[in-house]
């Protein structure tokens, strides 16, 4: 996934714009091997950036592409969205690309990211769009293999969309949870979509 550093560029752009905060405390749900918080690390100096995922060596991997990438603070942390390991109103910003499809119980992980969440704090997710048409996925699969991302990498991406979620399924999440939602991005169609939502 090295090979589309845009990707974690855009969306480390996403949360540089909704922090408030010189210093803000960012969680990175789903961490995976990190590059998502190598780019947020460079974009945003005065961060702190907690990762979070399930598996060690993912923890390991994040740590060291971070840490490759810049010197800035960056806490690598094993943990679960039903029950993540940090304490109540602490965080500023929580970002998550396409880690949805891997929480076992939905309901609750939002829940969790509302409680550890300061007042006024912003989730900024990027989630697979379950309505993306089985066609344009085929697609995808070739696109991703033509450019070299490695059958795992491939394999790992295009199964995920048996799990994954549509827009209004997220939201409902997280107006259950208790958020207002900010901002919508993708079609009804489109491979992902994002959305912004705060905690009141």
């Amino acid at each position: 996934m090295k090979k589309f550093p845009e990707m974690y560029a855009s969306l480390a752009q996403r949360v540089k714009n909704n922090i408030s905060s010189s210093h803000p405390l960012i969680c990175d749900l789903g961490a995976g091997p990190g590059l998502l918080s190598a780019e947020i690390a460079k974009q945003i100096p005065g961060a702190t950036v907690v990762g979070i995922d399930p598996l060690r060596k993912m923890l390991q991997l994040a740590k060291e592409n971070v840490y490759i990438e810049t010197v800035k603070d960056f806490e690598p942390m094993l943990g679960v969205s039903e029950k993540i390991p940090l304490k109540n109103n602490t965080m500023d910003v929580i970002v998550s690309r396409f880690s949805l499809p891997y929480w076992k119980q939905p309901e609750k992980s939002f829940t969790e990211i509302y409680r550890i969440l300061k007042p006024g704090g912003k989730v900024v997710l990027e989630a697979l769009n379950r309505d993306f048409p089985s066609w344009k996925l085929l697609l995808t699969k070739l696109h991703m293999l033509f450019n070299q991302a490695g059958r795992d990498v491939t394999k790992y991406h295009t199964d995920a969309y048996l799990l994954a979620h549509t827009r209004e399924q997220v939201e409902q999440y997280f107006i259950q949870a208790g958020f207002t939602i900010l901002e919508r991005e993708g079609k009804k169609k489109e491979w992902r979509f994002l959305v912004v939502a705060e905690k009141k």
